[in-house]
């Protein structure tokens, strides 16, 4: 019998080893935009030009044959159909079809529990993505790939798969799956000089500034990464795009605290009213 633990989203997250992204003017030479940038994430793997570097990864991640996945993976729109959805024009990060199943990837590079519930959700509108009005129920394959840019208090595991199981462990459904990769778990592995796997170093690679000839030796879909990465990183139109990302980031962090400022002033407010009507 499995042992119930408290549900992933549930546990307090933590950001300990994770990535944080410096302002494009503090770029030195050769240095790159990381992965866990959106603008990056698009330009490097959501991008039909550069199909070897996605296939890469899912290839690893599903320990599927690369040359297979690449001569199978085609790109789909990554705007979910308007006319089925109340949230028009919903936008996911990397949609693609392989082999008759639907693989999603997410970059989550907040440590937002919301933003893993809105990961659920595009899966769940993928899984039904073939419903039509009148016709017979048709539902997706969908393997949802979330790589993180944060962990869980206690957690050390790398990568963690979630399916729709009973308390005996059988599966409801092979069509709905959730795979999760903590970067900071990978990171904190390489400091500690342990032995990483190729999935491993290949998400070093979309991300480090240090070691990369270790990390990257060897292989050549990694070693064309980085100098990619490189020069996409030096690119004018690219840059703007990823200072308007850190930008709103900063808008949308700034609004958070104002919020959260706001309220402990109306509760410490509510508080000495109700002091002193009681007094």
């Amino acid at each position: 019998m499995i042992v119930i633990k408290t549900p992933m989203l549930n546990r307090e997250m933590s950001r300990k080893n994770s990535y944080e992204l410096k302002e494009s003017k503090e770029l030195k030479k050769g240095e790159r935009i990381p992965i866990v940038s959106d603008t990056m994430f698009h330009v490097m793997l959501n991008n039909s030009s550069r199909k070897q570097y996605s296939a890469y990864l899912i290839a690893l991640v599903l320990n599927l044959d690369y040359e297979k996945v690449y001569d199978s993976l085609i790109f789909v729109n990554n705007k979910l159909d308007r006319e089925k959805y109340k949230d028009s024009g919903k936008t996911v990060d990397f949609v693609c079809r392989l082999n008759g199943k639907i693989i999603g990837i997410e970059l989550n590079n907040n440590s937002s529990k919301a933003s893993l519930e809105r990961n659920i959700s595009y899966a769940a509108d993928l899984y039904k993505s073939k419903m039509v009005s009148g016709k017979e129920y048709d539902y997706e394959t969908v393997i949802q790939i979330n790589i993180n840019n944060f962990t869980f208090e206690g957690n050390s595991k790398i990568i963690e798969e979630y399916s729709l199981r009973n308390e005996e462990g059988e599966k409801l459904t092979e069509k709905l799956k959730f795979i999760h990769i903590y970067l900071p778990n990978i990171r904190k592995k390489c400091y500690n000089k342990e032995k990483l796997n190729v999935l491993e170093r290949l998400l070093l690679a979309f991300n480090e500034e240090k070691n990369l000839s270790d990390i990257t030796k060897g292989d050549r879909i990694m070693e064309e990464y980085v100098k990619e990465s490189i020069k996409a990183s030096q690119d004018e139109e690219v840059i703007g795009l990823y200072d308007k990302e850190l930008h709103l980031e900063k808008l949308r962090l700034s609004e958070l605290k104002e919020a959260r400022e706001k309220g402990i002033e109306q509760g410490i407010e509510k508080g000495i009213e109700q002091g002193i009507e009681k007094g």
